[in-house]
């Protein structure tokens, strides 16, 4: 009875002993199969991320690229003088900088008797033509938050690079915040502009423009001080080029070819 005893309980032991075995097979099996899978979802995630990314850029680079496009031509038409009549007029033009009749920015266009503003050169014309971003010049702007998330999203496609290479150990997180706080403040912020209530009156946005205009005003005489010196002096437009060689000088143009010959004088 004995001996009968002890074989089962031998056999018994071996039995448990390859249950434990395959049961730790299984589980190391199973361990890397998930294993295996964690990799692979990693792995995808880092090729979504990256493309992700890279998708990113290349709006943004798009975006970049069509916001210094608009720049460049609202730049070029604000200094395009307007037609003249008559061959005096077209003679007159071409001895005289563009300007710009901000008449055309009134709430009525049928009134004669509106003030105007001449803004001559490229930078005053901008400034007369930042009464409005609209595309309609007559009316102020009521919905600025309707432009807003567009003007944005130029202005962080502008600046983020910049932002990169100004401070190059910044998160991307850290420089769109830096990129958001210039933006509160920068003119091309739609709320920085020139903007009334939705529900402005007539009567509110005459005084509006009129305050506008008063400030481009100001600001274009302190610009064109300088300019209203040098012309004094010259007794012509720069633009004209129809200036002495003295007066060349004077413009801190010079001759080529009086500088060769000066170095060469003092080389000898």
């Amino acid at each position: 009875m004995g001996g009968k005893k002890m074989g089962e309980n031998a056999k018994k032991a071996a039995g448990n002993a390859r249950k434990a075995e395959a049961a730790a097979q299984k589980k190391a099996a199973e361990e890397a199969k998930r294993k295996a899978e964690e990799d692979k979802l990693w792995e995808q995630g880092t090729k979504s991320n990256a493309k992700k990314e890279a998708e990113a850029a290349k709006k943004a680079e798009a975006a970049r690229r069509k916001a210094e496009r608009d720049a460049l031509l609202a730049a070029e038409e604000a200094s395009l003088p307007s037609k003249a009549k008559g061959a005096g007029a077209k003679t007159a033009q071409k001895k005289t900088r563009g300007t710009l009749d901000l008449s055309q920015l009134d709430g009525d266009p049928s009134s004669k008797k509106a003030p105007t503003l001449n803004a001559s050169g490229i930078e005053n014309a901008l400034d007369a033509l930042s009464l409005t971003t609209s595309p309609d010049t007559t009316k102020v702007d009521r919905h600025p938050e309707r432009r807003y998330k567009a003007a944005y999203a130029a202005y962080e496609a502008r600046r983020l690079p910049e932002i990169e290479k100004e401070h190059p150990g910044l998160r991307r997180q850290q420089r769109i915040e830096i990129c958001k706080k210039e933006f509160d403040k920068s003119p091309e912020n739609p709320f920085n502009q020139v903007h009334v209530a939705y529900d402005a009156t007539k009567e509110e946005v005459a005084r509006v423009k009129e305050a506008e205009r008063k400030k481009i005003e100001a600001r274009r005489e302190k610009k064109t001080m300088t300019t209203n010196d040098y012309d004094d002096k010259m007794g012509s437009s720069p633009t004209t080029l129809n200036h002495t060689p003295g007066d060349l000088e004077y413009a801190g143009i010079g001759s080529l070819s009086k500088r060769i010959k000066d170095k060469r004088k003092r080389q000898k």
